[in-house]
């Protein structure tokens, strides 16, 4: 069973300092077709879902967060995902480095100037008879400097 998903959403925040972070993303082919289970069986599942690249001028670093939340589907039942980011192209995480509970917002504070890349996967769990069809959620990444 498969299902769809991801919308990455990204801001930067200008503060009146004169360094800008700045983000790109850009979200992997998986997405849109995450797998559910649903046939009476449930595995956890860790999957990348984006490739993020930021950077700051500032000296005191930047800060990334990201959203987790929940994919639903109207008359479902909600399926809670964790994130977290590892550094690019490095192996994926294991369960236990999901450590920021679902609906909560992850960080990663880097500490100097410079360029950044990283690997944002999710961790979600649907249930063992999960009802089929089309989920949907979100998840919001932005940067702000350290100052």
């Amino acid at each position: 069973m498969k299902l769809g998903f991801l919308i990455l959403f990204l801001s930067a925040i200008p503060t009146p300092a004169l360094a800008l972070p700045t983000l790109a993303t850009s979200p992997t082919a998986v997405v849109s077709s995450l797998d559910l289970d649903g046939e009476g069986t449930a595995t956890t599942h860790i999957v990348k879902v984006a490739d993020l690249s930021f950077s700051t001028d500032s000296a005191l670093g930047l800060t990334l967060s990201v959203t987790s939340g929940s994919l639903t589907k109207p008359d479902g039942v909600d399926i809670d995902f964790q994130v977290v980011t590892v550094l690019d192209n490095d192996v994926a995480p294991s369960e236990g480095d999901f450590s920021v509970p679902s609906g909560s917002v992850y960080t990663y504070t880097t500490s100097g100037a410079g360029n950044h890349s990283r690997d944002l996967y999710i961790l979600y769990r649907p249930a063992a008879l999960q009802d089929p069809g089309n989920y949907a959620s979100t998840i919001d990444v932005w940067v702000d400097d350290n100052n």
